[in-house]
């Protein structure tokens, strides 16, 4: 879904740090986050503009996991 928001807002580059696979990691079965692992490059190769991707930038991986420790249980 953000992916689709993201296209149609116009939004030329996209820079993000973790994956769909940490996010589901770190939610498990959680009803307030049912992951869907559909990579936001997929979804824009679908699309007639170009938008830039930069990530995952899995060096950063505990620094952007460790906020959400906790909260998803």
């Amino acid at each position: 879904m953000c992916s689709g928001n993201i296209y149609f807002a116009n939004i030329g580059n996209v820079v993000y740090g973790g994956t769909e696979e940490m996010l589901k990691k770190l939610t498990g079965d959680s009803k307030m986050n049912l992951t869907m692992n559909l990579p936001c490059r997929k979804v824009f190769e679908s699309g007639q503009k170009s938008i830039t991707v930069e990530g995952p930038f899995l060096e950063l991986g505990e620094e952007l996991v460790e906020p959400h420790k906790g909260f998803w249980k």
